[in-house]
């Protein structure tokens, strides 16, 4: 049972990505994150281990959860829309701290478009780089998710090795059929980076189109 939800959000002249999902039974919580060219400048997360609890049936629970979810998404953008978030980086004292950080971000690399998906086994190899530097990331998360509408699957967990590279094996879920998406995410401390991947009946190969910020 996962739930998201994604939003572009222009404020002024800053563009903002507001991400909220829940990441299932294992990590009982309602995550909103908020990037600002691919730095984590908000996060909020809210436990629902009392609805888990009181629930008595699953699609009770699921019901509840996902209008929870909606409604933190939405109340997290009308605060960023009337500035009223705490954001980081933002210091006034300190102006030239958001500056410095700027545009930094993740850039995320997929090394084999070609061949990553085989009877139904996906191999990601992938390659994690500063975004303006170029340097190579070490020690970073990255992650593999399936999506489809509303739906969600984490698939795959891994760190990058200390040349930035990491491999992800899993089987394809059922749901990652035509329409549904393959994302490949990653973090290192407040840094973010992802690439998208739409996906075709044969799966072979697949339509790459990255995120845009």
């Amino acid at each position: 049972m996962n739930f998201g939800f994604n939003s572009n959000v222009r404020v002024g002249g800053a563009l903002y990505h507001v991400q909220t999902e829940d990441r299932g039974p294992s990590h009982p919580y309602l995550d909103t994150v908020v990037y600002e060219a691919g730095r984590v400048v908000y996060k909020k997360s809210s436990s629902y281990s009392e609805f888990v609890a009181k629930a008595s049936k699953v699609s009770d629970l699921a019901g509840q959860l996902h209008e929870r979810l909606a409604q933190q998404h939405r109340d997290v953008i009308a605060q960023l829309e009337a500035g009223t978030l705490s954001l980081r980086g933002q210091d006034k004292s300190n102006p030239e701290a958001l500056v410095e950080d700027a545009g930094e971000g993740l850039l995320v690399r997929l090394e084999n478009p070609k061949t990553w998906l085989k009877d139904g086994m996906a191999t990601l190899a992938v390659g994690l780089r500063r975004r303006t530097s170029g340097q190579s990331v070490a020690g970073a998360e990255i992650e593999a998710l399936i999506e489809r509408g509303k739906e969600r699957v984490h698939c795959k967990h891994e760190q990058t090795d200390d040349c930035g590279l990491a491999t992800l094996e899993f089987p394809m879920p059922a749901m990652a059929s035509e329409g549904a998406s393959l994302l490949i995410r990653a973090t290192d401390g407040g840094f973010y980076g992802e690439l998208r991947f739409m996906l075709k009946v044969k799966q072979s190969p697949p339509v790459f189109s990255p995120v845009q910020e």
